[in-house]
């Protein structure tokens, strides 16, 4: 469905309306490229209690980059707590993609211990079993929903994405940081995407962490780094060891 083209501001700052040819509107963010700063994200993750679920799903956002659909459908199986690896089993198909680095059906890479004990602690707390869903109600999933394909998938993890989403934006404003419209889950896939290039680590590996091929994350996460040096050693405080 095609699109008026022009732009009318909403009441809320850097928040657009766009209305359709057929008469139905939706909003838009000005600045799609915010990521977090260590200290917003301080302010945003000391809004839940850590060691609960919705900590964690953050948190694991946070420290993988990964596409909230993508964090949504991890298992206790695909933390291995020996190698310090997280597997990505369910992830974006990028067919037409030719320069495309996370090739395959899965991405396998390393994470900090920041992140895996988090992970590992709730889940011997709660004792869940390693093909268990962390962040879907598994009661509702049908017997054969690990074989649907991810289109399939959406008319059930499609809910708790929107909650999630909806719950970030009411945390943000409870924080005081003046943009938090401009913040979506998003953003913190940008802030993972923006924060790792402060370390050592290859090019390559980071796009194939983040699923993206080289055009489309230097159009996405091309900022310039504005990081001063304190604000880098907070990084690391909260990342931790990247390998």
């Amino acid at each position: 469905m095609e699109s008026d083209l022009s732009l009318n501001q909403k009441n809320e700052e850097g928040i657009y309306l766009i209305k359709k040819k057929d008469g139905k509107k939706y909003s838009i963010r000005s600045d799609r490229k915010r990521y977090f700063f260590p200290h917003e994200w301080k302010l945003f993750i000391k809004q839940f209690k850590e060691g609960e679920i919705h900590y964690l799903f953050f948190l694991i956002l946070l420290h993988t980059g990964a596409r909230a659909m993508e964090a949504l459908h991890l298992k206790p199986k695909n933390f291995n707590f020996e190698r310090n690896t997280i597997t990505f089993e369910v992830i974006k198909q990028r067919k037409a993609k030719k320069n495309f680095y996370a090739t395959g059906k899965s991405r396998t890479f390393f994470i900090s211990t920041n992140c895996l004990d988090s992970v590992k602690k709730y889940v011997r707390k709660k004792q869940i079993a390693d093909n268990t869903y962390l962040f879907l109600d598994n009661s509702i999933l049908p017997p054969n929903y690990d074989s649907l394909s991810n289109q399939e998938k959406k008319k059930y993890y499609q809910k708790t994405e929107v909650a999630y989403a909806q719950m970030l934006k009411r945390k943000l404003k409870k924080t005081g940081i003046k943009d938090w419209r401009q913040f979506s889950l998003h953003n913190i896939r940008k802030t993972y995407g923006n924060w790792m290039r402060i370390y050592d680590i290859r090019s390559e590996e980071l796009y194939y962490r983040m699923g993206h091929d080289a055009d489309t994350f230097l159009a996405h996460y091309g900022s310039s780094l504005i990081f001063n040096p304190s604000e880098r050693q907070e990084i690391m405080k909260i990342i931790g060891e990247v390998r």
